[in-house]
Order: C-alpha cells, then sequence, then structure tokens
C-alpha cells in the first residue's frame, strides 16, 4: 500500500503531457497549466515569458476556453511586434480562432478586430502604391524636362546650322 502511494505520485509527474493531479484532487492540463502561467506573466508585465506560453498553448491540442482565449491574447500581443509582421502573424491568429472556434466569446471579438487589421493592411498597401506612384511621377517629370532641354539643344543647333547654310 505504501509502495503505491509513493508510486503513483512519481508516475503521475514524469508522465509528460498528460493530465496533471494537483493537490486538492482537481485534473489540471498541461495547456492549462501554461495559459495561467502566461495569464501571470502579463499581471507582472513579463509580456516575452507570457507570449511563450500561450505560443505553447496554442500549439498544444485545442482545448475550448483555453486555446481560444490564448489565440486572442497572443494575437494583440503580436500586434506590439514592429515590422508588419506582428500584424501579419495577428491576421494568421484571429483567423484560426474564427475558423476553429466560431461559437466562442473570443471569436466574436476578434471578428471586428481582423476586419480592422485588414483594412489597415489594405490602407497600408495603398499608401505603399501611392508613394510608388509618386516616385515614379517624379522620374517621369526628370525625364521630361530632360527631353524638353534636348529638344531646345536641337533647335538651338538646327537654327545655327541653318544659319551657316546661308552664309
Amino acid at each position: 500500500m505504501i509502495l503505491l502511494m509513493v508510486l503513483l505520485p512519481v508516475l503521475l509527474l514524469t508522465s509528460g503531457c498528460v493530465p496533471f493531479v494537483t493537490l486538492n484532487g482537481s485534473i489540471t492540463r498541461a495547456e492549462e497549466r501554461n495559459f495561467a502561467g502566461a495569464l501571470q506573466y502579463l499581471r507582472s508585465g513579463n509580456e516575452a515569458a507570457a507570449r511563450d506560453l500561450f505560443e505553447r498553448t496554442v500549439d498544444a491540442p485545442p482545448l475550448i476556453g483555453v486555446t481560444d482565449e490564448a489565440l486572442f491574447r497572443l494575437a494583440l500581443l503580436n500586434l506590439r511586434d514592429d515590422g508588419g509582421k506582428g500584424e501579419s502573424r495577428a491576421r494568421t491568429l484571429l483567423s484560426r480562432l474564427i475558423r476553429e472556434f466560431p461559437a466562442s466569446i473570443w471569436a466574436r471579438q476578434a471578428s471586428p478586430l481582423a476586419d480592422h487589421l485588414q483594412e489597415v493592411l489594405t490602407l497600408r498597401a495603398g499608401q505603399r502604391e501611392l508613394k510608388n506612384l509618386r516616385n515614379q511621377n517624379l522620374s517621369l517629370s526628370h525625364d521630361n524636362k530632360e527631353l524638353r532641354q534636348s529638344i531646345e539643344r536641337l533647335k538651338q543647333l538646327d537654327m545655327e546650322l541653318e544659319q551657316k547654310i546661308r552664309r
């Protein structure tokens, strides 16, 4: 009996991702532990550690009520990344949330955010296109000016040639 009492906790603790039995007897999955840890890191202001635990939660098998909220919170954390990759990653996570958990409250909240991010993406694409068109316009204006100057020089040379022929 004593051997069973010693071996049971050891087996449960060394079993990897199987449910973990807490002291009060409730069963907690690794995803739930990672998610709870991520929330704790968020409360303390450690976003990098929270992001890592949210990533682990999201990469694990889906768990309703945990994975959907982790997807939403991870998307929000990714919005802070610079360079546009964060927004792209956030859109991907929000799309996954909406697709995999359509009945979740987090999916309903993610929908307008995903729409907004898509509008921002469209706006930025338009701004890039406008900048490219302005650069092209500037280049064409420069080319046009050079062509006018060449035409004027040719006119001048033509008039000089006519004057030499008349002499």
